[in-house]
């Protein structure tokens, strides 16, 4: 199966496609939380008067990112295989994310592509995910790469 075959004029409607903002209130107990679920202790995610000297506030992680899901979409991708594998993600940090700040996270598929290999064909989706606070300033952005490939019953939902 080709290319052109395995990626349908369907699918490729989805390309650019964005999700509806998903909104997140960045809270002091959550940072904190996370930042101990990682093993960091640096100040400025605990300690306000140090934090507020240093980075003008109590700021989060940059990789807290990862529990700001954005929505999905209102209609499903047509999947054609059954098995996922995540390939990976970069991400780009801009600007920090203050406790207090109100995170609007939309995702959007950026590019469909297939690599063929020991096992076959396998789909690849690129997909940008957008992080933007309050002041419409965007804070960090994460390109993830999405694996699908097998035929069965599906494994992932």
């Amino acid at each position: 199966m080709s290319q052109s075959e395995t990626i349908s004029d369907e699918m490729k409607k989805f390309i650019n496609l964005k999700t509806r903002p998903k909104i997140y209130n960045v809270e002091r107990h959550s940072v904190e939380r996370f930042a101990e679920a990682i093993g960091d202790d640096n100040p400025i995610y605990f300690n306000e008067t140090y934090a507020k000297k240093t980075m003008g506030g109590l700021i989060a992680p940059p990789t807290y990112v990862r529990l700001l899901r954005p929505n999905k979409l209102d209609k499903e991708f047509p999947e054609p295989f059954s098995n996922l594998v995540d390939g990976g993600s970069s991400y780009n940090f801009y600007e920090h994310i203050y406790v207090g700040d109100k995170i609007s996270v939309v995702s959007k598929l950026k590019d469909l592509f297939v690599k063929t290999g020991k096992i076959g064909n396998m789909l690849f989706k690129l997909t940008l995910i957008s992080y933007t606070n309050q002041k419409n300033i965007l804070v960090t952005t994460q390109e993830v790469t999405t694996i699908t490939y097998g035929k069965g019953e599906k494994t992932f939902l």
